[in-house]
């Protein structure tokens, strides 16, 4: 659970900030734009979970399987464009590309980011 805390502190709450921001944009705009980029930062924060958790599982002394779990990191994004390409006249393929890059840019980032 300490993992998860810790988690929770850096990256998912910044992410809860900027999805309510751009529901509230969303709401007065109805923009297909604003609407991808929902969709796109919600991959993204599951994204980053799941590199996260398999970075903390491969940090551990006796596991001998490292993973940063691409697998479930492809899988979401997959599903991010399966729901756009249902709903091709309501989202914006390019918000929900930028919307997945967040957490692309975090996990490149992350070692600046936290540099002691």
């Amino acid at each position: 659970m300490k993992r998860f805390n810790i988690f929770f502190n850096s990256y998912i709450k910044y992410y809860f900030y900027g999805i309510i921001v751009l529901l509230i944009v969303f709401i007065f705009t109805y923009s297909s734009f604003v609407l991808g980029l929902i969709i796109g930062t919600l991959g993204s924060l599951i994204n980053t979970f799941t590199f996260e958790y398999y970075l903390e599982k491969a940090k551990e002394k006796d596991n001998i399987h490292i993973s940063t779990g691409n697998v479930w990191r492809y899988l979401i994004v997959i599903l991010s464009c399966c729901i756009w390409y249902f709903y091709k006249d309501q989202i914006n393929i390019i918000g929900v590309v930028i919307g997945l890059m967040i957490s692309y840019v975090l996990i490149v980032f992350k070692p600046f980011i936290h540099k002691k």
